[in-house]
């Protein structure tokens, strides 16, 4: 290599000292390019209306909780159908809008704010499904501007909406004690009418039984040998007066049959009952006592009994919304610390353009 061409080789060479020396000649340009970025960065947090984020955590409740509930084997309510039910409805909009308007003067909201985009904004829910592992845990979070007790709206929020997802489940469960009092009552009347019958035609029966034994004039019980109709030798022990056995009813002498149609006369004007008929009532009883127990406000293990709370009634809470430390949005940190950042790569930038454009007009006038 000549020295010409070794000459032109290091003339293409970027020395670092010389970037070095370039960026101290040229720190007024990154000095006022910090400056302005971290001027820019101070008004944008200045005009920026400061978001606060708090959540609440909840699992499952324990089976206990729904024990007034469970009282019947048709009937039962979960623990995780409770849970889903909560979570449902804190993720409903029409649930929100309605906490909203009965607590518009706590919302730090324009009166022409979109509630649509300030549900869709501020509220998120997660944990309505099982994990891999198969828990369940309700993650509710609020986002709410300063000036709002957000921890507060969204812990009366949760408590509210748990106490319409607890009266709901207990109008599902009069409801259905109520269904099953009218189908209660609807079968104890099949019943009573099909022992009506039953006993009519027995009575029937016996009525024949008693003609028959007053023209053979057979007073007391006895048998067909006694009676000169059987073969002699014969003996017949009459065991019952119902019918099924071998003989006829008359045999038993109208004395009898007719203490037996008098008793089951009785039995027929005192009311109809049978091992059937009371356990229907006993049942029908049961359910119109818890349906009274409901309409007074007193059903124990459903209101009273329980946890005063309507949120601990319904899940089991792992943390309530609290106030944080500092706001979430924007983070000032993060921001000074990006504008700083910034600020210098626009300064070093700013250099080497100053230095270009110097460099430019020399070669113009060394070319002129």
């Amino acid at each position: 290599m000549s020295s010409e061409d070794l000459q032109n080789h290091y003339d293409d060479e970027i020395d670092l000292r010389d970037l070095a020396l370039m960026l101290v000649e040229g720190w007024y340009w990154i000095v006022g390019a910090v400056v302005v970025a971290v001027a820019a960065a101070f008004a944008y947090l200045a005009i920026t209306t400061p978001t606060y984020e708090t959540q609440f955590r909840a699992v499952p409740a324990s089976p206990a909780n729904f024990a007034g509930f469970n009282l019947f084997d048709d009937f039962s309510i979960e623990p995780e159908d409770a849970y889903r039910a909560l979570g449902n409805r804190l993720s409903s909009f029409q649930n929100f809008e309605r906490f909203v308007e009965q607590n518009r003067e706590q919302f730090n909201i324009g009166e022409d704010a979109d509630l649509g985009r300030v549900f869709n904004g501020r509220l998120s829910i997660g944990g309505l499904t099982a994990d891999r592992d198969g828990s369940m845990t309700l993650n509710v979070r609020y986002r709410y501007p300063e000036g709002e007790q957000g921890a507060e709206m969204l812990n009366s929020y949760v408590q509210q909406t748990a106490e319409t997802v607890w009266n709901t489940l207990r109008s599902r469960f009069d409801e259905f004690n109520r269904a099953q009092i009218t189908r209660l009552q609807s079968t104890l009347e099949l019943q009573k009418e099909s022992l009506q019958a039953e006993r009519e035609e027995q009575l029937f029966l016996l009525e024949q039984a008693i003609s028959v034994a007053r023209r053979l004039e057979i007073e007391k019980p006895t048998t067909p040998q006694q009676f000169g109709r059987q073969p002699s030798g014969t003996e017949v022990i009459y065991a019952n007066i119902s019918g099924d056995g071998s003989l006829p009813l008359y045999f038993m002498g109208y004395q009898a049959l007719e203490a037996d149609r008098d008793v089951l006369h009785d039995a027929l004007d005192k009311g109809l009952s049978n091992e059937n008929i009371r356990e229907t009532s006993q049942e029908l009883q049961q359910r119109q006592r818890i349906v009274q127990q409901l309409i007074t406000s007193r059903l124990e293990g459903v209101d009273e009994g329980v946890e005063p709370n309507h949120t601990e009634r319904v899940v089991d809470v792992v943390e309530y919304a609290f106030p944080p430390a500092g706001p979430s949005e924007p983070r000032r940190a993060l921001i000074l610390a990006l504008s700083l950042v910034l600020g210098g790569m626009l300064g070093v930038m700013l250099v080497f353009l100053s230095r270009f454009a110097v460099s430019l007009r020399s070669y113009r006038k060394a070319k002129g």
